[in-house]
């Protein structure tokens, strides 16, 4: 019995406490807004000290900038000597090439995108490039491929595409294919 009296006695102690130990605990709001606005006010003054009305005149320092025409010679001629350290074929450029019929073989897949636009911008980039090889740009729904060259053997297709590596064009690659044999 005198300990239920106690237990009563110790939670009737502790409901009675527990509140005002808890208010006394939190922060009080208005401090935490009083605060808050004494900082506004402080930057409001500091921001209206800081206008500025300039006084100061660019115009006599400014510099003239004289650009010069240059003049582009028509004589001119792109390097279409890319591979430095290889030795170049027989360029048939400048040859009409007919076309005798065709076969499986290999080329060289330079990129495969959605845009005509940039597959024509690659396809005359690698035409400057490289004088002995065919371009082509083949549409495979809904992709235009970016081809290059006909090639009977794995070899020769290995080889253009290192080469086109080196050149920068890290995602060519070489692809099964139907070629053109040429006369």
């Amino acid at each position: 019995m005198i300990l239920l009296q106690k237990i009563k006695l110790f939670s009737s102690f502790i409901i009675i406490l527990m509140p005002l130990i808890l208010y006394s605990c939190s922060a009080s709001s208005t401090v935490r807004y009083n605060r808050d606005e004494k900082k506004t006010q402080k930057e409001n003054e500091e921001t209206e000290k800081k206008t500025y009305k300039e006084t100061f005149n660019v115009t006599p320092y400014r510099t003239k900038i004289d650009i010069k025409e240059n003049t582009v010679s028509k004589d001119s001629s792109i390097e279409t000597d890319v591979w430095y350290g290889y030795e170049q074929k027989d360029t048939t450029a400048n040859q009409v090439k007919t076309i005798v019929g065709t076969t499986n073989g290999f080329r060289v897949q330079v990129m495969a995108t959605d845009n005509l636009q940039e597959a024509d911008s690659l396809k005359s980039d690698l035409a400057l490039k490289l004088t002995e090889k065919n371009v082509y740009v083949i549409f495979d729904p809904p992709f235009y491929k970016v081809e290059v060259g006909d090639f009977l053997n794995m070899g020769d297709a290995k080889d253009l595409n290192f080469k086109l590596t080196q050149m920068g064009y890290t995602e060519s690659r070489v692809i099964s294919s139907t070629v053109n044999i040429y006369e």
